[in-house]
């Protein structure tokens, strides 16, 4: 971490630093000064002297202990942005409040930021969804170059989704962290900046399901109680949190039917903050009786799977890749991101928990046993767009035979016959 730099013409408080790239690895290092002025793409690499056109100008300051960062695009601007952020500092040091600026006035960046964090930050989102958008904003803030919310313009979005990329991720994740930002404006007022042109465009998948073949090699490979738990969630297509909290009062033997519910005991609450009740069929409702059966007695919190000391057990998604890779069925090809090769362990990416969500969901549309409404239902889905996505992977049972028996497949079968006829 450099060390501030007293350069005469901005304030000891605010440093100017430039992210290079050094020995292929890139970092920050100080701007360097020539008669108060910046000396233009010179930066102190470990004390010493280095040109390095590469990279954007940053400037830096502590705020309450903690470090901020805010990118600077334009080269010309950063004595003049440090210059005002000092004075900004200062002020506030002294207890005196600025008034407005030429650059805007109302909310600041960060401020805004940090009251829409405090707003959902857990139990009111779940911890992970919550670390996703204290990510997404915080990186916003610290390559926005506004000071305040309402001064934020359509190419300060696109610089975001820019960095987005820079940073290796994709367009769907892209499109993401843009919801979320313009979430965040839209909470304060400010809409429309995006055209529907500038949103990033991804392609969305067909959600992969498993086959009948893949499925009867997986559960001949399993445990009596690993075949219960996978059952339950190719059978509900619950997610997987919501099958770690399920209890014995969960589950209706007498209508068929499990449903889920909140458990405050665990901080649990369903996503989209709704109940929903699931019918099971009576293979499941078999199934999991004699799973009750099987349990052990010491059971205080009445968990269907609980872990060894009746806890809600997290290991269920290591569990299926470990099964899967003792069947023989891992894929063979792929890689983890951690780096581990699918043929060497529980690694394989095709084996995943959400799968089996997916599998229920196509194959109760593909098999009629619901509607889309009554499946979104099932799901928990909020909207129907949400749900409808599983209808790209349906197949009519007997659309393989319609197809072979049309006249293109009988035009198709009969080429090779009439070439070989021309050809003698």
């Amino acid at each position: 971490m450099p060390k501030p730099q007293n350069h005469k013409g901005y304030s000891c408080r605010v440093n100017i630093l430039k992210y290079v790239k050094v020995a292929d690895k890139w970092r920050f290092a100080p701007a360097q000064m020539q008669n108060n002025k910046l000396k233009q793409d010179w930066v102190l690499v470990d004390g010493n002297p280095e040109r390095h056109a590469e990279g954007t100008y940053y400037i830096e300051w502590y705020e309450n202990g903690v470090r901020r960062r805010q990118s600077v695009k334009d080269s010309s601007e950063v004595l003049e942005q440090a210059r005002r952020k000092a004075i900004e500092l200062d002020a506030g040091k002294a207890g005196i409040v600025l008034a407005e600026s030429e650059e805007g006035q109302g909310l600041r960046v960060w401020d805004a930021v940090k009251a829409y964090l405090k707003e959902i930050e857990p139990p009111q989102r779940e911890p992970r969804t919550y670390g996703a958008y204290k990510h997404c904003l915080e990186l916003f803030a610290q390559n926005c170059r506004k000071t305040y919310l309402h001064d934020v313009t359509r190419e300060d979005i696109l610089g975001f989704i820019r960095k987005i990329y820079d940073l290796g991720c994709g367009p769907r994740t892209a499109n993401n962290r843009a919801v979320i930002v313009c979430q965040l404006l839209k909470l304060n007022g400010i809409t429309g900046l995006l055209h529907k042109r500038d949103w990033p465009k991804y392609v969305d998948p067909i959600r992969p399901i498993y086959e009948p073949e893949d499925l009867t090699a997986f559960f001949s490979a399993c445990q009596p109680a690993e075949k219960t738990l996978f059952l339950f969630y190719l059978l509900t297509g619950m997610r997987d949190k919501e099958v770690r909290y399920s209890t014995w009062r969960d589950v209706d033997f007498r209508s068929h039917a499990v449903r889920v519910t909140a458990k405050t005991q665990w901080a649990f609450k369903p996503k989209n903050k709704e109940e929903r009740e699931i019918p099971i069929p009576a293979s499941l409702v078999a199934e999991l009786r004699a799973h009750k059966e099987r349990q052990k007695e010491n059971n205080p919190n009445n968990l269907i799977f609980p872990t060894t000391k009746g806890e809600p057990d997290k290991k269920h998604e290591w569990k299926l890749k470990r099964i899967a890779y003792k069947a023989g069925l891992n894929c063979g090809r792929c890689t983890s991101r951690h780096g581990n090769k699918c043929a060497d362990g529980e690694y394989c990416s095709n084996w995943f928990l959400h799968k089996f969500r997916h599998t229920f969901a196509t194959r109760n549309l593909q098999d009629h046993v619901c509607d889309i409404r009554t499946l979104q239902l099932w799901l928990g889905h909020s909207d129907l767009a949400s749900t409808m996505v599983y209808l790209k992977a349906v197949r009519n049972k007997d659309v393989a035979a319609r197809v072979s028996a049309s006249d293109l497949a009988a035009f198709a079968s009969a080429i090779p016959a009439a070439v070989t006829a021309h050809a003698g």
